[in-house]
């Protein structure tokens, strides 16, 4: 996943007081948000405040992509069947890739307050999906174990 679940923890919670302060503002960003659903490209650097039924489903939706790539990569650990790793690995990596769409509700909602948790999510999902895509193409438990290794380093 790329991250703790203490930052997970952080970013939800500053997304959860933006999107609090948001659904109370009268600011024309935020009832564009409001009215569209949430932008889930926009960011708070740009007006683009999501609404609060975004930012939850947003926190639902990273929270049960976390739990499928953790899944995944827990698994992928005593997985010895070529066909096991590759369905494993590919259903981890498109919950890591799913991720990043929520990701940058919860930011552009957290603002500067989910700056830190945001910033790690950024920097680790590479190599996490990396490593995925190096099993997925190569499905044995030896790349399975080293790139594992290389995820663990990155979370």
């Amino acid at each position: 996943m790329g991250i703790s679940i203490r930052d997970l923890s952080d970013l939800k919670s500053s997304s959860q007081s933006a999107a609090t302060a948001a659904k109370g503002s009268t600011s024309d960003s935020a009832a564009k948000a409001s009215s569209t659903g949430g932008a889930a490209s926009g960011n708070a650097a740009s007006g683009n405040i999501p609404s609060a039924a975004s930012v939850k489903a947003a926190v639902s939706a990273f929270a049960s992509d976390a739990n499928t790539v953790s899944s995944s990569l827990n698994n992928l650990a005593t997985a010895t069947d070529a066909n096991t790793i590759k369905s494993l690995a590919s259903t981890g990596f498109t919950a890591e890739s799913d991720e990043d769409s929520r990701r940058s509700v919860l930011a552009a909602a957290a603002g500067t307050a989910g700056a830190t948790p945001n910033g790690k999510i950024v920097q680790n999902t590479p190599a996490v999906l990396t490593g995925l895509k190096n099993i997925m193409n190569n499905p044995t438990p030896a790349t399975a174990t080293k790139n594992l290794a290389t995820i663990e380093n990155a979370r």
